[in-house]
């Protein structure tokens, strides 16, 4: 045995172990790539989660606020009916939800208690009330951090208010809210058993958990948590263990606005890498099976590199029987020399399939003469006839396919096997090649139309089958092995699918098709499957049985997977049913909320206008009749009594109109702002003739909105700029319209007039908010209020610019249609 032969077996045994560890160390990277990829797709939806259970506990801190507020007024207006109003809060709030309500005087001590708490408890160094105290005269809202209550027997966290009394600081008014309930709110939201949602003060103070929250009240999470360190962002993550149950997790985390309480949804790395671990021990025992079948395919080499060295010999005294065959085989034979590549042999059979008349014709060309330039796979005909030449010097024989090109062009594929060996020390290779054009043209046309039936049968999800009644032989197409979740190369029975039917549907499923078998009829039924794993499918069935004569000879159909249908259909369903549900307790709601405001205007129509009008007819009659009897103090004491209770009516009149602009029904349809600016122009110049106004107002402008709402917005502004104006001595006002980047019509209402200062400007569409005093311009402080809440109805934007002496702006919007 020569030296290259001995050192063979060595190498093959070399690369394969080289080869088995690499491919052991590509696995177990991709797994580790694979855990970081979900890890940081689990990070991305803690931060989801929590920007979303930050909206939810910010609409419960609100709730809790506009109660808080409701009782401040209560308190403010009738001490003595507090209690009753107390009661109600708690009463209307979710049970266990606040355990108390207190009100403390301004030295600290608890003059209310809701639980009738006869000791006079004070709570004036409690850091919730000290805060309120500090504060001063600001009012704002205060959460504490978690205590443990005696009273209410578990933890609380106190929210309050201050109470003021013409600016003074005269105490707070406080609710106990059970940091348990806050808990179980935040574990309403959908996590793994080992996920958490943990709600946490702006010191860092745990106020509520969602597990193991009993361990956690009383203890703060480590300074260097990032909503600690960077108490300016607004969201963020980390990744690291419970402080309290020791669990990695990926945390995701949300910072409210507006009391600085941060939420907290903790993803544990086990609930999120517990699904891939079966497909990480299914791919560590496919590369150990095929780090096996790598060592073997080395052994087996390596015995046959040796095997072949031995029969080197053997094969020399077989070359002279190999060449009688040569001339004498129907296939096309050629032999080329390795060293020129070019061809020295070739038989009869050759000259007919290469289509060539003569030996030397033949002869005189190389391969690539009678080859196309790229092969079917569009690789270089060189380079890849050149590697199976290699192939075969190597392992002595190569099986292959190859595209020919005859001398007039025509192109025809080939089979071919190529054979190494050497003859007076020449190394020859011998092609053995014969014509499958035909076959290869049968072959493509059936897989083409096998894939064209798979594609269309995976795009539907329909699959096909086949029952052979001579024998009960059962076929299944790729599609059924899916629907069915069963292995490929488990051959299909009639058990095999009855064991995937639903028990309570195999007595139907079978009867219908014993019946369509009977009957001579097509069937169609829609049933369920249970899988392995306790899945439910849902499956439309289709088939028929063919006859010769009165014999069964084969049934077959289609299996269609309708289970995202079927579930779209309940999903849908169960909406509907939630939707209609949620539209009656709206209606209800709103029957309440309307009847209450027809009783508020009824009351404020009789029962305020009538005292008011008594006040402005007396003040009138002594005016007239006791004019004489009265100085100029007394004169103007009257007129200030009749001027104030004029101002009254207006002011309730504007308060009527606001409230009704809340139920008024919105009739959408085009409505022309110009014409409807214009018209208003005319009515405010017929108020001061005298007056000289320049009007600029657009043309065309169009909106899509409710037209008598428009024309109270346009009759606020267009009054604003017409009375602000009043002491200007050139005055100018403008309608105008401009189209914002992103397509919004935006329209201006704009004049020289009085004008205002813009630190006021958060404070224009308020209520009652006055920039002027009245004695220089009159008004109740409604009309810009009345214009926010249309503009706000329709869904649309409003705003203000402006300074003092300089004149204002007001724009606004609609959503464009």
């Amino acid at each position: 045995m020569s030296t290259r032969a001995r050192l063979m077996p060595a190498l093959v045994a070399l690369f394969t172990v080289l080869a088995a560890a690499f491919l052991w160390w590509q696995s177990e990277r991709s797994q580790a790539m694979l855990q970081q990829q979900v890890l940081l797709q689990a990070e991305k939806r803690s931060i989801h989660l929590a920007d979303a259970m930050g909206g939810q506990v910010s609409g419960l801190i609100t709730t809790l606020d506009v109660q808080l507020r409701g009782l401040r007024r209560e308190w403010v207006r009738d001490p003595g009916g507090f209690n009753e109003a107390a009661l109600g809060v708690i009463e209307a709030l979710p049970g266990g939800f606040v355990t108390h309500i207190s009100v403390a005087n301004a030295d600290g001590y608890v003059i209310y208690d809701s639980l009738d708490n006869k000791e006079a408890t004070y709570i004036g160094d409690r850091p919730h009330f000290q805060a309120q105290r500090d504060a001063a005269t600001e009012d704002r809202l205060v959460i504490g951090n978690p205590v443990k209550s005696r009273i209410a027997e578990g933890w609380v966290v106190v929210v309050n208010r201050s109470i003021l009394l013409d600016g003074r600081f005269v105490g707070t008014v406080q609710m106990m809210v059970s940091t348990a309930l806050i808990a179980r709110r935040l574990g309403a939201l959908q996590l793994s058993g080992q996920d958490v949602v943990a709600l946490i003060s702006p010191d860092g103070t745990f106020v509520a958990r969602s597990r193991d929250h009993e361990e956690s009240m009383g203890t703060s999470v480590p300074a260097h948590r990032p909503f600690l360190t960077d108490r300016t962002a607004r969201s963020g993550s980390f990744h690291t263990e419970g402080l309290v149950d020791g669990i990695a997790r990926t945390y995701g985390w949300y910072r409210l606005p507006t009391t600085g309480l941060v939420v907290a949804i903790g993803i544990a790395d086990q609930a999120v890498l517990a699904p891939l671990e079966p497909a990480f021990e299914s791919n560590r025992q496919v590369t150990a099976a095929l780090i096996a079948l790598l060592l073997i395919s080395g052994g087996l080499i390596i015995a046959l590199l040796v095997h072949l060295e031995r029969k080197a010999s053997a094969l020399e005294a077989s070359e002279v029987l190999r060449l009688r065959q040569f001339e004498s085989s129907p296939l096309g034979m050629l032999v080329m020399d390795t060293a020129t590549t070019r061809f020295v042999d070739c038989n009869e059979a050759a000259l007919h399939i290469y289509g060539f008349p003569t030996r030397e014709a033949l002869l005189s060309k190389q391969p690539m003469d009678i080859s196309t330039r790229l092969q079917p796979d569009g690789t270089s005909s060189l380079k890849k006839g050149s590697a199976y030449v290699q192939q075969a010097q190597q392992s002595g024989a190569v099986l292959f396919e190859w595209r020919h090109r005859r001398p007039d062009g025509s192109e025809w594929d080939g089979e071919g096997h190529l054979m190494a060996f050497e003859l007076n020390g020449r190394r020859l290779v011998q092609f053995t090649m014969q014509d499958i054009t035909e076959r290869k043209r049968t072959e493509a046309a059936l897989q083409e139309s096998e894939a064209r039936l798979k594609e269309a049968q995976r795009l539907a999800r329909v699959g096909s089958w086949k029952r052979d009644l001579t024998n009960e032989e059962l076929t299944w197409s790729d599609e059924i092995f899916r629907i069915f979740e069963v292995d490929p190369s488990v051959k299909p029975t009639y058990k095999t699918f009855i064991t995937r039917v639903h028990p309570d549907d195999r007595e139907q499923v079978t009867s219908t098709y014993q019946h369509s078998v009977d009957t001579r009829e097509a069937y169609e039924r829609v049933h369920r499957l249970r899988m392995p794993d306790g899945r439910i499918k849902h499956v439309r069935v289709s088939g028929f049985t063919e006859f010769a004569g009165d014999v069964a000879l084969r049934s077959v159909g289609t299996v269609q997977d309708i289970t995202e249908v079927h579930t779209a259909e309940e999903a849908l369903k169960r909406l509907n049913e939630e939707l209609e549900q949620r539209v009656a307790e709206r209606t209800r709601e709103m029957s309440v909320l309307n009847r209450e405001l027809e009783a508020f205007a009824y009351s404020v129509s009789h029962d305020l206008r009538t005292p008011l009008r008594s006040i402005d007819g007396f003040a009138s009659l002594l005016e007239e009749e006791c004019g004489v009897l009265l100085d100029d103090a007394g004169r103007d004491y009257v007129n200030r009594i009749r001027t104030s209770s004029r101002r009254m009516g207006r002011l309730i009149s504007d308060l009527l109109a606001l409230a009704h602009l809340n139920r008024a029904e919105l009739r959408l349809e085009s409505v022309d702002l110009t014409r409807t600016a214009r018209s208003i122009c005319r009515e405010l110049e017929a108020t001061d003739p005298a007056r000289q106004v320049q009007w600029h107002i657009d043309d065309g402008m169009q909106v899509w909105a409710d037209r008598g709402l428009v024309r109270v917005v346009l009759q606020n502004l267009l009054g604003n700029a017409w009375k602000y104006t009043g002491q200007t001595p050139h005055a100018e006002i403008t309608f105008t319209q401009s189209t914002l980047p992103d397509g919004t019509v935006e329209f201006c209402v704009r004049d020289n007039g009085a004008g205002f200062d813009m630190v006021y400007a958060s404070q224009l569409f308020e209520p009652f908010k006055r920039l002027h005093a009245h004695h220089e311009f009159e008004g109740s402080g409604v009309g810009l209020a009345t214009v926010h809440r249309v503009i706000e109805r329709h869904g649309g934007r409003v705003r203000g610019e402006g300074a003092v002496g300089r004149g204002a702006a007001f724009f606004f919007s609609f959503p464009k249609t």
